[in-house]
């Protein structure tokens, strides 16, 4: 009897393309310097997604397996702490050679600050985005033990109760004290709702929920550093779940195939772990080559810069693996 394979659904890549670029972006305009005290159409943009990082251990919850927990380990800490290791190791060579003529430079001040932002950040001063690969690993790995003994909704309640007695901690915690319990609850709601979501009552909720949240509250949570910048810390789960639902139908829309959003998605952790990279190393350049150089110019400059070396890097990535796998089949 022949299984015919199983046809791979293009809306979770869809909709993580769409979140990269905007993530990409999103740094790009920071390192430009948008953000020093500008209000514009992008800004409120930028504050309607977001549920975006969110979004990410929500999908890890869609497509989570359960393993032997050493297995498990295994298997994330390949995927996952190899790339944080890996791309924490370049950025720092890099930050180092930017930084070592400055005055004042010092390596023992370059190690310490650094090892005291992995520490406190989950992820070293020269690539912050990593953060989510550290965080991410230690959520998988609890929500694989707890759901051997506990169904998914009942490790979400958990995690959102966690998450938030760490919001009020008088001490000052790890930011991924907050952020792991957090993107627990993402993660096993991921795994409660994939297919749930898109049922209609499930998205007409979200849809009300969403749009009456944002309106009289707007919650607005870096959940990297794990702090509240405006609204009510707690509804902001309920509106990145509704925000999420939402985005997932609007992936769905066959239209959005013929936009190629699912190549990027597919090789988001390319895109990830490279872009702050490249963001930094353009902007090095453009500060001594065009240090007047307005914040139209330098958003214009890096966008180019990551449209071509992101690409170029995954098709390079592919063509190695390509070669090695056919010497392989020799």
């Amino acid at each position: 009897m022949e299984i015919t394979p199983t046809k791979r659904q293009l809306y979770p890549d869809i909709a993580c393309g769409f979140l990269i670029i905007h993530m990409v972006f999103g740094h790009i305009t920071q390192h430009a310097g948008l953000w020093q005290g500008q209000q514009s159409l992008y800004t409120f943009w930028c504050s309607l997604i977001f549920f975006m990082m969110p979004w990410f251990f929500f999908k890890a919850g869609m497509f989570f397996r359960e393993k032997p927990t050493l297995v498990e380990i295994k298997a994330s800490a390949k995927r996952l702490l190899v790339p944080f290791a890996l791309f924490s190791f370049l950025g720092a060579c890099l930050e180092y050679a930017a930084k070592m003529s400055h005055e004042g430079f010092t390596t023992v001040g370059f190690i310490r600050d650094n090892l005291h932002a992995l520490l406190m950040g989950g992820a070293l001063e020269s690539n912050p985005p990593l953060w989510f690969l550290f965080s991410l690993f230690f959520a998988r790995i609890i929500f694989n033990i707890l759901f051997k003994k506990l169904p998914d909704h009942i490790i979400a309640i958990i995690g959102f109760l966690a998450a938030c007695a760490f919001m009020h901690a008088p001490l000052d915690l790890p930011h991924y004290f907050g952020n792991i319990p957090a993107g627990l609850f993402f993660l096993a709601a991921g795994h409660f709702l994939k297919d749930k979501q898109f049922k209609r009552p499930v998205l007409i909720a979200a849809i009300v929920t969403f749009i009456a949240i944002f309106a009289s509250n707007n919650p607005q949570v870096d959940m990297r550093l794990h702090h509240v910048s405006s609204g009510l810390y707690f509804l902001w789960f309920p509106a990145s779940l509704a925000g999420i639902v939402i985005l997932d139908h609007i992936a769905k829309i066959r239209l959005l195939e013929k936009i190629r959003l699912q190549a990027i998605g597919k090789d988001s952790m390319t895109y990830y772990v490279l872009h702050w990279l490249v963001i930094v190393c353009v902007s090095i350049v453009v500060k001594r080559v065009l240090p007047d150089a307005s914040t139209e110019l330098k958003i214009a400059l890096y966008t180019f810069a990551c449209g071509i070396i992101l690409p170029l890097t995954v098709f390079i990535r592919k063509r190695i693996k390509s070669c090695k796998h056919s010497e392989t089949s020799r």
